[in-house]
């Protein structure tokens, strides 16, 4: 009996260790699992909606220029109008442009018998498919046999009925796709086609496995480091305490039964009691909460005033525009850009003020920047859609890209022509009427060039503009 007892006291409980041990591991496994779907349909998520944006700007862009009612008579007299020949073209620019699969205007129909298909209106081709193997080109009115299935032609009729853009995934022989389909409307409300794009997403399932897998390892080691700090912490702070305190009562148990004289039997108690160690450790973690909770609301605060200063530290203060450190980083990412191949082509503006000692010394350092100012809203409203830095006193680039690259030189007579309009306007005061030189050089794959090189060669050319408008005013 006595015996027994004595098993009970000792061992008739798991450890505590170990029930702490596993269920650490399961929460972290839970947690790695969890984590990894959020993360998985968040990337996947992301995405797509990127994807849609995309597609939404190339759409809409496409439906600018198309002639509905124009578009509808071609679609039922299967005739090609000169309106249609130019759209054709124009959608050739924009495969060739962007990074899209399939740009097409087609019909779905069902025909008397209940056999469905659909007649291609449209279908944009690249030059070599355009003018060279022209053998697979869909031409208007031509329609589909066994190409596509009754489910899918559904689906495309259903999406002409609607009156919004609709997005899919699209599986098929020529690859993963991800479609957005636009229906067409003519000048009587008639839905008489659909606008479609495809753009190959092959490559999105393995890149979003790719960065789950990372953010799944990330989380597996922070989680292996927080068990082994909190199996530490543990056996620190509650199953030593206990395990000690269990040791003191079995000791004094058994001198109770092997000890007859009972003066000798002394119980030592630990230096750490339980009840004490658990209250205690109760009221450290709240107040480790607390302080945690004031110390990360200090972090996040100071994060804040960081990113304001760093802010402030890119914008010059006269113009509120971006100043030459943050022209600094620019070029730093358009270095790695060209290096990875992902920056094809830009140009840079390069604008200087005219006569600004000359305005200073007459009128003042105030009016002289009133001339800073002017010239820094013209340059920008000029090149509204380029990145715009002031890097000297005077100096000012523009950074030429997309759509400012492509019309950079009907921009750079419509700046000259706004600045003849200022010094010509003799309403204005003389601070007013600015006068600048501007030099264009653009970046070109094939010659080699740098970002540094092509800086060089605009500053150069603005150089150049300024000695030839100094010569023209002697």
């Amino acid at each position: 009996m006595e015996h027994n007892r004595k098993q009970d006291l000792e061992y008739c409980k798991k450890p505590l260790s170990i029930g702490i041990t596993v269920r650490c591991i399961v929460f972290i496994l839970a947690l790695c699992v969890s984590l990894g779907v959020i993360i998985y349909f968040s990337y996947r998520n992301t995405f797509y909606k990127n994807y849609e944006r995309y597609i939404t700007d190339i759409l809409r862009h496409v439906d600018r220029h198309i002639d509905d009612d124009d578009l509808s008579e071609c679609v039922d007299t299967l005739t090609e109008s000169e309106k249609y020949k130019e759209l054709r073209l124009f959608m050739d620019d924009i495969m060739n442009g962007f990074n899209v699969h399939y740009l097409y205007i087609l019909k779905p129909t069902i025909d008397e018998d209940g056999s469905r298909h659909f007649i291609s209106v449209i279908s944009a081709e690249d030059y070599h498919n355009r003018y060279e193997d022209t053998e697979g080109n869909l031409y208007l009115g031509w329609t589909s046999d066994d190409e596509y299935s009754d489910a899918e032609i559904d689906r495309l009729l259903d999406i002409l009925k609607q009156d919004k853009m609709v997005f899919y995934k699209d599986v098929s022989e020529w690859g993963v796709d991800y479609t957005g389909a636009l229906p067409l409307k003519n000048g009587k409300g008639v839905n008489y086609a659909i606008l479609a794009v495809d753009v190959d997403i092959s490559s999105i399932s393995a890149a979003i496995r790719k960065n789950t897998i990372e953010i799944e390892g990330t989380i597996v080691v922070l989680g292996l480091i927080f068990t082994i700090m909190f199996l530490y912490w543990a056996r620190i702070s509650v199953t030593m305490p206990i395990h000690n305190l269990e040791k003191g009562v079995v000791n004094f148990i058994n001198k109770i039964h092997h000890n007859n004289d009972i003066n000798s039997v002394e119980f030592h108690v630990p230096e750490i009691h339980t009840e004490n160690e658990v209250e205690s450790l109760s009221r450290a973690m709240t107040e480790m909460s607390d302080d945690m909770r004031r110390y990360i609301l200090e972090i996040i605060e100071v994060e804040k005033k960081a990113d304001m200063m760093a802010s402030m530290a890119m914008k010059d203060t006269l113009t509120g525009i971006r100043n030459k450190t943050a022209y600094d980083k620019e070029v730093d990412k358009m270095n790695a850009s060209l290096d990875s191949g992902e920056l094809k082509e830009f140009g840079f503006a390069m604008i200087d003020l005219n006569f600004l000692k000359k305005i200073n010394d007459t009128y003042g350092h105030e009016k002289g920047n009133i001339s800073i100012k002017k010239l820094s809203m013209l340059v920008c409203d000029v090149f509204k859609h380029s990145p715009v830095f002031r890097i000297g006193g005077d100096e000012f680039i523009a950074i030429l890209k997309g759509n400012d690259y492509e019309h950079r030189l009907e921009l750079i007579e419509e700046f000259k022509r706004r600045l003849d309009e200022l010094a010509n306007d003799t309403t204005l005061k003389p601070w007013d009427r600015i006068s600048a030189a501007i030099g264009v050089a653009v970046y070109e794959d094939s010659a080699e060039k740098t970002v540094v090189s092509v800086f060089k060669a605009a500053d150069a050319n603005m150089y150049q503009n300024k000695k030839e408008m100094k010569a023209g005013r002697e």
